[in-house]
């Protein structure tokens, strides 16, 4: 059956489609960069590569702020532990003016003299013996200083992972954009393919209605795709910190490559250095060093004190008086109204569960490691199976297609041959995708790159 079409009355996107419908070809190159051309028209914001993301992510994030400042804290706590063992210096003064007899005697023998005084003294204090409580806290600052560190790495890689998800959802729905533009071109095919037929006498008003329905499908398809973008790209300004939407640029590569350990060191790393790992042990042990602290409270502390004065003046009792003092005491409270044991207890129950929790970390760390990496070895295998998919789906479409210019295949074969095509490619992007995602956060699982 021959097909003439005035080729001056053809836009350029109409004209790649008639040279799609002459040679009977399903989608050649003209087809698939008409559905290019018009994905490439939608640019919403400026284009930011994965790293700039990453990097304006990780300066505009709370979170990651907060670990920041919990990093600072714990750093101060460690020099509070160990200003524990220095004394405690202080320095005081006074100036009195008073017309208060420093005698005994008859009123009358009273002087009323104003006498002034100046006085000013250095004291220093420090612990002797605490019953190790020093030693405790100081392990203590140091093990939740490491905590603050891990989870510093903690919410850096869970902050990358998030900012990494979001570049690779405008990557996907780009992609998406570009299928559904191509199912666009596929109907809009197959509805000339009918309409010519139509007009020959060898087709029916049904497979126009049957094609135009296709088509119609396919535009909506193609409108949710890119309603998606749009959320997705105002997803990634709000990340990055801009006052608008932000683009992604694209990627060299979204083909899965090799990592740089096997499945066996993967699942020895996460249940060692794995950043959650890490931050729960030191948690646990900062607990236990804090139920160590908490039992001193049954032995009597001793503090040593020493301090010298200056005075001017002074010739009343109550005034400061010049020289040296020393002093040694001891402090034990005898009952303090069980106060000591409520505090040991809840120290000994924050231990207990710190402890139980670090190991039910450990193992979910490696289960989740051992989820991701199926994950990634199903979602090579499905790209493989995928590009396959759609190599057939393509040569069944054109055969439909040439069938149906015969007459011995109906509308129906056609339409069902295209939705084959395009859920084939749809799986494909799916499985790059879901192969990076899944790489992603092991990464972020880790605390590390692959």
């Amino acid at each position: 059956m021959s097909i003439s079409i005035p080729i001056t009355m053809l836009r350029p996107p109409a004209l790649a489609l008639a040279l799609c419908l002459m040679a009977c070809l399903p989608a050649t190159a003209a087809c698939q960069q008409w559905a290019v051309e018009s994905d490439t028209t939608l640019v919403l914001g400026p284009r930011l590569s994965l790293e700039t993301i990453i990097a304006q992510t990780l300066a505009h994030s709370p979170s990651v702020a907060g670990a920041m400042g919990a990093v600072r804290t714990t750093s101060a706590a460690q020099r509070v532990a160990m200003g524990a063992y220095l004394p405690t210096l202080a320095l005081s003064s006074t100036a009195a003016s008073t017309n208060q007899s420093s005698g005994g005697g008859t009123s009358s023998s009273i002087s009323s003299a104003t006498q002034q005084q100046y006085g000013a003294g250095v004291a220093a204090l420090v612990d002797v013996f605490t019953g190790g409580r020093r030693s405790a806290q100081r392990v203590q600052a140091n093990a939740l200083s490491q905590a603050a560190g891990a989870g510093l790495t903690l919410q850096r890689y869970a902050t990358i992972y998030l900012a990494t998800q979001s570049y690779l959802d405008v990557l996907r729905s780009h992609e998406l954009i570009r299928v559904t533009s191509d199912e666009v071109a596929q109907s809009g095919l197959g509805l000339q393919y009918a309409q010519r037929r139509e007009s020959a006498g060898t087709a029916t008003r049904a497979d126009v209605l049957s094609a135009q329905l296709a088509l119609s499908t396919a535009r909506q398809a193609q409108l949710a795709a890119t309603d998606t973008l749009v959320m997705n790209t105002a997803a990634l300004g709000h990340l990055v910190g801009a006052n608008g939407p932000v683009d992604a640029e694209p990627a060299a590569s979204i083909e899965p490559t090799p990592l740089v350990m096997n499945d066996s060191a993967v699942l020895t790393l996460a249940m060692t250095t794995a950043p959650a790992v890490r931050t729960t042990q030191a948690v646990a042990s900062a607990d236990t060093a804090a139920m160590r602290a908490a039992k001193t409270l049954y032995v009597p502390t001793i503090t040593a004190g020493a301090g010298y004065n200056w005075a001017l003046g002074s010739s009343s009792p109550a005034g400061l008086r010049p020289g040296w003092i020393m002093t040694l005491g001891t402090t034990f409270p005898l009952f303090d109204g069980f106060v000591r044991e409520a505090t040991v207890t809840q120290a000994e129950v924050a231990a207990t569960v710190s402890t139980v929790t670090a190991l039910d970390t450990r193992l979910l760390v490696r289960a989740d490691a051992q989820r991701l990496l199926s994950n990634l070895h199903l979602s090579e295998s499905s790209i493989e199976l995928s590009r396959e998919s759609v190599r057939l789906a393509t040569e069944n479409l054109r055969l439909f297609r040439a069938r149906y210019g015969a007459g011995i295949a109906t509308i129906l074969d056609v339409l069902t041959a295209q939705t084959s095509l395009i859920q084939a490619q749809l799986s494909l992007v799916s499985a790059r995708f879901n192969y990076q995602s899944a790489r992603a956060a092991l990464e972020s699982l880790l605390g590390q790159r692959l």
